[in-house]
């Protein structure tokens, strides 16, 4: 009899200790799961662009680094949301026929049609920073238009705000692949009107602010 109680005794305390050790394994995975507080990340600006800081060919901003890569205007008559969904990593949005002034890098004084409207276009890309895990958060990238001339605009356009209706802007990904090291993004912007336009021989002057969340 004194042997069975040792062994109950012992088993009670191996057991007790498989419990334990299961709460300690679920605290753990508890804490692993949760998810980022976005209220304790930052904003920081990758990239200011303005027009007489370009360079031949579309911008490549480096290895690794984020940045922007290209400005258009996109017709009225189009979708944002939907038309600049395009899977496109790189300047084949030049060759687009609802697309123009293309601006990427190699010639600030671009001709546009005038009385023509359209939506102001910011292409960019950003690198793993604004990652949560293996996805990127296109919400944790925005882009910030200053525009002069014979349009003025100061908005920014942020991946979620798709409508365009609160801040005359919104933020479109065209390719979000897990396995790349970039994700794309064309920030576009809207006068909820009639579209930006140009005058006849007039002017725009522009600049650009691209920040990310981490």
């Amino acid at each position: 009899m004194k042997h069975d109680k040792v062994f109950c005794l012992k088993a009670g305390i191996v057991s007790g200790l498989v419990v334990l050790s299961v709460v300690v394994a679920m605290v753990g995975v508890s804490y692993l799961q949760q998810p980022v507080d976005e209220d304790v990340l930052e904003w920081h600006t990758v990239a200011v662009v303005t027009s007489d800081m370009l360079i031949l060919g579309e911008n490549d901003p480096g290895a690794s680094t984020s940045g922007w890569l290209a400005t258009f205007v996109l017709d009225y008559a189009e979708t944002p949301g939907t038309c600049l969904a395009a899977n496109a990593t790189d300047g084949s949005y030049d060759d687009w026929v609802n697309v123009s002034g293309y601006v990427d890098a190699d010639d600030t004084d671009t001709d546009l049609a005038s009385e023509d409207p359209g939506y102001f276009v910011v292409r960019c890309r950003f690198n793993d920073s604004v990652k949560d895990g293996a996805d990127f958060i296109g919400s944790r990238c925005r882009c910030t238009l200053t525009v002069s001339g014979d349009e003025t605009v100061s908005a920014v356009a942020q991946v979620g705000d798709d409508d365009g209706s609160d801040n005359n802007g919104g933020g479109q990904v065209s390719r979000n692949d897990t396995g790349d090291s970039y994700i794309w993004i064309n920030f576009w912007w809207d006068d909820n009107s009639d579209g930006y336009r140009i005058t006849d021989d007039g002017t725009l002057t522009w600049s650009i602010l691209i920040e990310a969340k981490y």
